[in-house]
């Protein structure tokens, strides 16, 4: 399918750009230097459910016949949950029953994940959930964990220690009760909970963080945040705007992307920063309307079609083309995993969607949703429940195998990132895959 939306355009379906709703604040907040390191706490999260997946056989081969191999990790139990790959190493973030959110290195000297926290991150009331990790180079990392707070840390050379600070993000979102965790709510699509507070950048001068409906940037002069956009027009007492994913080159060019939801019933939106500003360009009206829960709110465009669903993830294909991975919804339930392709045109932005085939003995089940997508060249990478996908921009698609004896692989693989086809980690549940090979 293809809509187009033009400067031009004025009718309902296919309205103008507008000026963006957008808040610009400089709320700035100050780090405060983490106190001594107390005993782990368990995560608010899905970190006991995921936990119980198996563990790699160590009996069998390491690899997989497409080349996916098993790294070692300190703890069993340790669900992975976000990776950001180096050419010489790896940092992750994972979180456990039994040691709580863990920040890991891994290097290939020894094959082997380390932890390179401060367990400052599981104090009381901190490390309910772990969120991501960006790393901008091999000794500066910046990971969140719930409820709102982003870590920094830094180290002098590969063989010192690491230094960690942490700063607590603002919640802009005011009025609504404690149950509504709004740096990981709960996703009906999938019947589970979604990280909605994160990090990430284009460099170490170029670092944003996103809580909830917010989207802050890093002062490196300073090491404060601030809010550069706040998604403010909330229509209803159980409405939110959740951001879940970002890409850019720079500081004009960023695009962020999520959902207005209110539980059962969702739109997608995307937000994008470019020299001219903020603008939020794609965004919908949330109706409680199980056939058609979301109709086109005028300025914008409407991503897929009535049905809804979130916008969970996005990489960049090209200086007028980004890709966004949609859940898109068919009364209430999970429908079938879309890459959405966004043009950035003349007069206005357009979009195409294909459907990602990702269907697995749990075909049935909300945790068949496409879990993230990472691109190289002209292929896209996607990871889905004990399943990894490689498709290229002609629409071919092939299973990339992560079985090392031909069985199901049980567990969720959550991220999906690489630096090249010859660098690229597939992390989960108890597991973290490696791929060396093309």
């Amino acid at each position: 399918m293809r809509a187009v939306l033009f400067l031009t355009t004025t009718c309902a379906s296919l309205a103008i750009i507008a000026a963006c709703a957008s808040s610009e604040e400089q709320t700035p907040q100050a780090d405060a230097p983490p106190p001594s390191p107390p005993p782990a706490t368990t995560p608010d999260a899905d970190a006991a459910v995921d936990s119980s997946a198996p563990v790699p056989d160590a009996s069998l081969p390491k690899c997989s016949d497409a080349g996916w191999c098993i790294t070692a990790f300190p703890d069993a139990d340790l669900v992975f949950r976000d990776v950001w790959p180096l050419e010489d190493r790896a940092f992750a973030i994972a979180e456990s029953a039994s040691e709580g959110v863990k920040v890991l290195e891994w290097l290939p000297s020894s094959d082997t994940w380390q932890y390179i926290d401060d367990q400052t991150q599981n104090e009381t009331g901190i490390g309910t959930f772990a969120g991501r990790i960006y790393a901008p180079n091999a000794n500066e990392v910046y990971f969140t964990v719930g409820p709102a707070y982003v870590y920094w840390g830094k180290r002098p050379s590969a063989e010192a220690p690491w230094s960690w600070t942490r700063s607590e993000l603002p919640d802009h979102v005011v009025g609504h009760p404690l149950s509504h965790e709004h740096g990981n709510p709960n996703y009906a699509v999938a019947a589970e909970k979604r990280v909605t507070l994160g990090v990430w950048g284009s460099g170490t001068e170029d670092v944003y963080a996103w809580y909830s409906n917010a989207i802050f940037r890093r002062d490196a002069s300073d090491r404060t945040w601030s809010t550069v956009y706040v998604a403010e027009n909330l229509e209803a007492p159980t409405e939110h705007i959740f951001f879940t994913a970002v890409d850019g080159t720079g500081p004009d060019d960023v695009w962020f992307v999520g959902a207005r939801d209110r539980g059962l019933f969702h739109c997608p939106l995307a937000v994008r920063k470019s020299a001219a500003g903020w603008e939020r360009f794609a965004d919908g009206i949330v109706q409680n309307n199980p056939v058609a829960p979301c109709r086109n709110r005028p300025g914008t465009m409407l991503l897929g079609d009535t049905g809804g669903g979130w916008l969970t993830d996005i990489h960049r294909s090209s200086a007028t083309e980004y890709l966004a991975l949609h859940d898109a919804v068919q009364r209430g339930g999970f429908k079938n995993g879309e890459l959405m392709r966004v043009h950035v045109e003349d007069a206005g932005y357009s979009f195409t969607s294909s459907v990602v085939p990702v269907r697995t003995a749990k075909a049935l089940l909300a945790n068949s949703t496409i879990r993230s997508m990472w691109r190289w060249e002209n292929e896209n990478w996607f990871s889905s429940w004990g399943l990894v996908l490689r498709g290229t921009d002609d629409g071919d698609y092939e299973i990339s195998s992560i079985s090392r004896d031909g069985a199901p692989v049980d567990v969720s693989i959550v991220r999906i990132r690489g630096t090249s086809k010859q660098n690229i980690w597939a992390i989960g549940a108890r597991h973290a895959y490696h791929k060396t090979t093309p």
